[in-house]
C-alpha cells in the first residue's frame, strides 16, 4: 500500500511539471565493477601462464586510466534523446581505448518517447545496423538513495539476449531522480519517472557527473538513419549465425 501511494505521488509530481519544455545535456562517467586481474579465481586458474596474466593486468590498468577521462553524453529535448561517447581524439589514439569504451559504449542510442521509438546504431560483423529495441519492463521499488543533490529511486529490469550458448538474462539497475523531469538515461534505457542518474548494467556503472539544463530551443537531436534496419531479435540471430559459421571454419 505504501509503495502504491509513493508511486502515485511521484506520478502526480511528474504531471505537474510536464509543461516544462526542458532540454540539455547530461555527462556520464563510466566505471567497470569487475576486472579479470582482480579476480582471485581467474588468477589461480591461469597461474601457469604468467605472460597472459601480465597482459590482462596491463589492459586493466590502462583501461582504468582511460575511464578517468572518458565521458559519455546524453543530449535531450522534450521528446527525444541521443546517447554516445564523447569525442576525445587523444584517447581514441590509445590502443586500449576500445577496451575502455566497450562494445555498448561505441554505439549511438536514440530515443523518442512521443513515437515510442528506441534505436541503437551499431557496427558489427562488418556491417552497420540500426537495431530497434523493445520496450523496457521496469519494476519500480520504494528503495531510495541520495546521488549528488538528488533523491533517487531504484528500478530494475531484465534484458534478454539470445546468444550462441542460449538465453542471456542481464539485470539492469537504474536510479532515477523524479525531480528531474527527463525520462531518459544511458545506453538507451529510459521511460522512468525522471532522469536515470546512475545505471548498473553488465558489470558496468554509468553515473551522471554533470547535468546541464538549457532552453528547449537550443538543442536539436539528429536521429540516426544509416544502417540495416533490424529488430533486436533479428540482430541476436545474426550474431548466432555469424558465430556458428566462424566455428565451422575451424
Amino acid at each position: 500500500m505504501k509503495k502504491t501511494i509513493l508511486l502515485l505521488s511521484l506520478l502526480c509530481f511528474i504531471n505537474s511539471v510536464r509543461s516544462q519544455n526542458l532540454s540539455g545535456e547530461v555527462t556520464y562517467k563510466k566505471e567497470s565493477l569487475k576486472y579479470l586481474s582482480e579476480d582471485e579465481d581467474w588468477l589461480k586458474k591461469n597461474e601457469k601462464d604468467p605472460a597472459y596474466i601480465k597482459s590482462v593486468i596491463a589492459t586493466d590498468k590502462n583501461t582504468k586510466l582511460i575511464l578517468e577521462d572518458l565521458r559519455f553524453k546524453l543530449t535531450f529535448t522534450k521528446n527525444e534523446s541521443i546517447f554516445k561517447a564523447g569525442e576525445f581524439l587523444e584517447l581514441e589514439k590509445n590502443k586500449f581505448y576500445g577496451s575502455a569504451v566497450g562494445p555498448e559504449g561505441s554505439n549511438v542510442y536514440y530515443s523518442n518517447i512521443k513515437n515510442d521509438e528506441n534505436l541503437r546504431q551499431v557496427e558489427a560483423y562488418g556491417e552497420l545496423f540500426l537495431v530497434k529495441s523493445p520496450k523496457i519492463d521496469w519494476i519500480l521499488t520504494s528503495e531510495t538513495k541520495k546521488i549528488g543533490n538528488y533523491q533517487c529511486y531504484k528500478a530494475t529490469a531484465i534484458e534478454v539476449t539470445q546468444g550462441a550458448k542460449g538465453t542471456i538474462n542481464s539485470e539492469v539497475v537504474a536510479w532515477y531522480a523524479p525531480e528531474l523531469n527527463i525520462p531518459f538515461g544511458p545506453l538507451g534505457f529510459g521511460g522512468l519517472l525522471g532522469l536515470i542518474v546512475e545505471l548498473e548494467y553488465r558489470n558496468l556503472k554509468y553515473t551522471a557527473s554533470k547535468i546541464d539544463l538549457k532552453a528547449d530551443s537550443k538543442n536539436t537531436i539528429k536521429k540516426p538513419t544509416q544502417g540495416i534496419k533490424v529488430t533486436k531479435e533479428e540482430f541476436d540471430n545474426i550474431g548466432i549465425k555469424v558465430m556458428s559459421n566462424y566455428k565451422k571454419g575451424f
